[in-house]
């Protein structure tokens, strides 16, 4: 068997949902033999990062490339969105893009695998039968965007994005053999968006944290995931602005956790009484240790979200929405409402002895569905049932 995997997140470090479920993917893949690696390089990606993802998939072969630079990248996005529309693609795609990957894969041939949305971009001109994992339907997830937007400007912004992201989308399942998504929302969308079936769904996971030890603290709330998604900020201020002030006056307290945090936005945030905000954290579980409950206000977004699974991972009980909530099943564990006062409303009303059921059911819910081993035994044997793992007719683009 030989088996090309591309991806234009690299892993390391897993500060992000997507990196979380490429990490979980490679983990599994791994196991097998004939499985190669070509993945592209963040900006600020070290060489020891890169030998640390090649020791964390021995023996699998890992390449990894640097993304192709904008040519007037120095003109800011006057420079970059007209270059990143003559190719074809959302301008954050393009900046995720490697010409010297894509030249390697037109030398390949037989099954590829793209982790995420922007692998879809090496599709063309390849002669390989690629099965495209996608984390997120972007002709629906995007459009949610501009009904999120805060301002004019946003909003704009989000117009575009969608016009090109469907687009982009729309051309790249042409030349895919088979897809997967997340959740079977997701793939209502899929079909609903695009009229493609997806060959299966598969619910992202997360690992256990070993050796947690839990301690909440009463009032103790936290918020978790990338300052720099749009979804994620705009559901935060929301829910700052509508849910937080009742909360405030009861004397919670909220940890803000997640990478791509700007000074501008932290200065914003800091601004709200009883909020901390500390950004990117290495050690999830200490940061989670004392926490007494999480908040996950979203309000558009796609699939099973990590930073969910996450929170109950650690044993925090959720109060979220049913987007944050999208692809899980009913549970003691999850808390879901509307809107933020309902959000703060159901966290108000809660003893402490209920949040510590709740706490007991989280890492169960994980234990029992969304688990490393699981996902790993879904993966294998869904790429196995489908034919992802075999060469042959590219699909409906070749």
């Amino acid at each position: 068997m030989s088996l090309t995997i591309v991806s234009s997140y690299f892993p390391v470090p897993p500060d992000r949902g997507d990196p979380v479920r490429v990490s979980m993917m490679l983990r599994a893949l791994a196991q097998l033999p004939g499985c190669t690696l070509l993945v592209v390089r963040r900006p600020t990606t070290t060489s020891a990062q890169v030998e640390q993802l090649r020791r964390m998939l021995v023996p699998m072969p890992v390449h990894a490339f640097p993304a192709t630079p904008f040519r007037y990248d120095r003109f800011g996005p006057v420079g970059r969105y007209p270059e990143a529309l003559a190719y074809g693609l959302p301008t954050w795609i393009r900046s995720r893009y490697s010409a010297p990957l894509h030249d390697e894969l037109r030398r390949r041939d037989g099954a590829a695998l793209a982790l995420g949305e922007a692998a879809g971009a090496y599709f063309r001109g390849t002669g390989l039968r690629w099965h495209w994992d996608k984390a997120n339907v972007l002709a629906a997830s995007v459009r949610q965007e501009i009904g999120t937007a805060g301002d004019p400007v946003h909003r704009l912004r989000a117009r575009y994005l969608s016009v090109v992201s469907t687009r982009f989308e729309r051309r790249a399942l042409a030349s895919c053999a088979t897809v997967s998504v997340t959740s079977e929302a997701e793939a209502d969308r899929l079909r609903r968006h695009h009229g493609r079936a997806a060959a299966f769904v598969l619910p992202s996971s997360v690992p256990l944290p070993a050796g947690h030890q839990p301690g909440p603290r009463e009032r103790e709330l936290a918020w978790l995931g990338s300052f720099a998604y749009e979804p994620n900020l705009a559901g935060l201020r929301r829910f700052l602005a509508e849910g937080w002030p009742p909360l405030a006056r009861a004397g919670f307290t909220l940890t803000l956790l997640g990478s791509g945090l700007a000074a501008p936005t932290r200065a914003e945030l800091e601004r709200h009484p009883g909020v901390r905000v500390r950004g990117y954290v290495e050690d999830l579980s200490m940061a989670l240790a004392g926490v007494r409950a999480g908040v996950v206000p979203l309000w558009s977004g796609a699939g099973v979200k990590l930073k969910t699974l996450t929170l109950l991972a650690h044993a925090v009980p959720v109060f979220t929405t049913a987007v944050g909530a999208e692809g899980l099943p009913a549970s003691p564990a999850v808390r879901i409402a509307p809107d933020p006062a309902a959000m703060a409303g159901q966290i108000l009303g809660t003893a402490p002895g209920a949040l510590d059921a709740m706490a007991v059911e989280a890492t169960r819910l994980v234990e029992q569905g969304f688990s490393e081993a699981r996902f790993a035994e879904r993966l294998l044997r869904a790429l196995t049932a489908h034919g992802c793992l075999t060469g042959g007719d590219t699909g409906p683009g070749r």
